[in-house]
């Protein structure tokens, strides 16, 4: 299922039977008890999961979790989501489950001394393996016997796990006809240890009688259990360190499968957590350890012993030094990837800025203007696209091709514009004049955008001048045509959007990641508010209805009485106190000509909440602002109301 679709649209609901453990490590284990499926949560996850008890939306539930201050990280969330959804956690309200059957297993034991035999029969075992080593087999039929061994010493291991986890209390799964007991992940530590060593004792002891009595059968035990202790790919002994790690990750925090999660910065933070961790270094050094031990096995079927001065002398050197090498090149490889990813995203980034700047400077003379060219760059612009089929094939018909270099006027400030223009290619700048004189560049307009309907949708300043930034090519119709044609179609307010609000909204870097619907969105809720010169925009203090936009002019940023930026066009402020539920942090002071895109508090987190590249953004931003992330929320973060 598409992932907008479930962050926005869908409703969810939590599956009707589940099963929640303890907290071990920070983190619990739910369960989907009929369709067998597992989600390891933090608390304060749970408490956000539980919010869709009653069917909801996702954005439904961000807009409360925002609201009563129990909102995580928003990466976090939504990769929470994502993830509840796919382990069946959250499921569609109504759908349809089809239970995974347990296994009647007759047998079950209770944990009660079974740890002490287990441990001992284990490292009885390794010490007779140790002492007496493994020979190659003579023969088929040595190798024949050994494999019986091995596999009737797994069986019977899977077996005694398998009744452990039934006396533990948990279920016994078949999984493509073995027996499965990821069940076991539902129990304390100590039950899950003790389910998982069952069968590394029985192969241990096995491999250990066989090496003391027959050593010929013993190398395919032997190297069943080196595969069983691995410490790479799923290895029994890194999950028992796992189970027991203090400062344990949730799933929401790792594997991610939420794109903007998939970053440098994240990963990174997540590779230090790991340093940070004693459980982390265990498994480095049981690495260590199995990987001498492989080489000791091995090495005793060669010529030259590896329990003897004379192997060492000679190759332990090259052993140490690979052994330095290997963690040198993980660490080269690691480094190599991330740095990839890196300059493979920025160059994804650039590139459609690169192409736009040749276009426009140096490939210009070659944009075409004919009849089907025309039509195109009609059906491709934004506001032009909300015109009946008949209209556009007119206003095509009607445009005449106009060019220009850079820095040259479309319409002196001083006469009335005489034509409406549609930019095929090119950037055009629209000024206005201050009262000292001054020109100041209100708006940037590109490729689709319209010039020349300015002053119509904004009559109360309609001393708009209209100048080339770069070589531009124009589709331009007379002004009586475009009234009829163009003005008359729309309403004055989607003309208003089109014309003025949306070019400048997908210039801003803001919303330079939004998707087009939710620019078009953004433009209808916003309302164009202009302020006096001094006049405070936002209180310091003060509980704030309103997010800001700064259309037009500057604003100055005060902290106290000491003034902490001046902020232009482009720059939004309010945010901190919606997200948190919170007083205003600053206090804003309009300047000269200053105009603001306003938005009311409810329609702002309505808007947040069904736009997660939006909610990213801003809590981006606001925490740099802030100097410390503005999610999840302590009582430190914000002023009580």
């Amino acid at each position: 299922m598409e992932i907008n679709l479930i962050l926005t649209a869908k409703k969810w609901e939590l599956a009707s039977q589940l099963e929640r453990t303890k907290a071990h490590g920070g983190v619990q284990l739910v369960k989907n008890i009929p369709e067998r499926t597992y989600l390891g949560i933090t608390a304060k996850q749970w408490v956000v999961l539980t919010r869709f008890k009653e069917a909801r939306t996702v954005p439904q539930v961000l807009e409360a979790a925002i609201e009563d201050r129990i909102c995580p990280e928003l990466g976090e969330f939504y990769e929470l989501i994502l993830k509840a959804v796919r382990a069946r956690i959250l499921v569609e309200p109504g759908q349809t489950v089809f239970p995974i059957p347990a296994a009647s297993w007759p047998v079950a034991f209770k944990p009660g001394r079974w740890p002490q035999v287990l441990w001992t029969l284990f490292v009885l075992g390794l010490i007779a393996t140790i002492m007496r080593g493994a020979m190659r087999p003579l023969g088929w039929q040595d190798a024949a016997i050994g494999a019986g061994f091995l596999v009737l010493a797994i069986a019977v291991g899977s077996a005694l796990a398998a009744s452990l986890l039934r006396g533990a209390g948990a279920e016994v799964y078949f999984k493509r006809r073995r027996i499965c007991t990821a069940d076991a992940c539902m129990l304390p530590p100590a039950e899950q240890r003790l389910v998982a060593v069952a069968p590394l004792a029985v192969l241990s002891f096995v491999t250990g009688l066989l090496a003391w009595r027959r050593p010929e059968w013993a190398f395919l035990p032997l190297i069943g259990l080196l595969f069983q202790l691995r410490p790479i790919l799923g290895g029994a002994v890194n999950a028992m360190i796992r189970v027991g790690a203090t400062n344990r990750v949730s799933d929401a925090e790792q594997h991610y499968i939420f794109a903007p999660n998939r970053t440098v910065g994240r990963r990174w933070r997540l590779l230090c957590h790991s340093l940070g961790s004693a459980g982390t270094w265990a498994e480095i050094g049981y690495g260590m350890v199995w990987t001498l031990a492989l080489v000791y096995f091995l090495g005793g079927l060669s010529d030259v012993s590896p329990w003897t001065l004379a192997f060492w002398r000679v190759q332990g050197p090259r052993l140490a030094l690979a052994a330095v090498g290997s963690l040198a090149l993980l660490g080269l490889i690691y480094v190599g990837l991330e740095v990839y990813v890196y300059v493979r995203d920025r160059a994804l980034a650039r590139h459609e800025t690169l192409r736009q700047l040749y276009q426009r400077w140096l490939g210009h003379k070659k944009v075409a203007t004919d009849d089907s060219a025309r039509m195109r760059a009609v059906l491709q612009s934004p506001p032009l696209r909300l015109l009946a089929a008949a209209d556009q094939q007119l206003l095509a018909t009607a445009m005449k091709p106009h060019r220009l270099g850079p820095w040259k006027e479309l319409q002196p400030m001083d006469r009335p514009v005489s034509h409406v223009s549609l930019i095929v290619s090119g950037q055009v700048g629209v000024y206005r004049q201050a009262r000292s004189g001054r020109r100041m560049l209100v708006h940037v307009l590109c490729e689709g955008d319209l010039a020349g309907l300015h002053a119509l949708v904004d009559p109360d300043r309609p001393d708009y001048l209209y100048r080339t930034l770069t070589p531009v090519v124009l589709l331009q119709v007379e002004w009586a045509e475009a009234e009829q044609l163009l003005m008359a179609k729309l309403t004055p307010a989607a003309l208003a959007n089109q014309v003025h609000k949306i070019p400048f909204l997908s210039r801003i870097g803001l919303c330079q990641n939004w998707h087009r619907q939710a620019i078009h969105r953004f433009a209808e809720l916003s309302l164009i508010k202009g302020y006096a010169e001094n006049e405070a925009i936002l209180q310091q203090g003060f509980y704030s209805e309103n997010f800001f936009l700064l259309l037009e002019g500057d604003a100055q940023v005060f902290i106290g009485p000491r003034k902490v930026a001046v902020i232009g066009r482009g720059s939004y402020f309010g945010e901190i106190g919606l997200l948190q539920n919170s007083n205003s942090t600053a206090r804003v002071v309009a300047q000269d000509g200053t105009r603001c895109l306003c938005i009311p508090r409810r329609e702002f987190l309505r808007f947040v909440a069904h736009n997660y590249s939006v909610a990213l953004e801003l809590e981006r931003v606001s925490s740099k602002r802030l100097g410390h992330p503005i999610f999840p929320l302590s009582p430190g973060n914000f002023r009580t109301l």
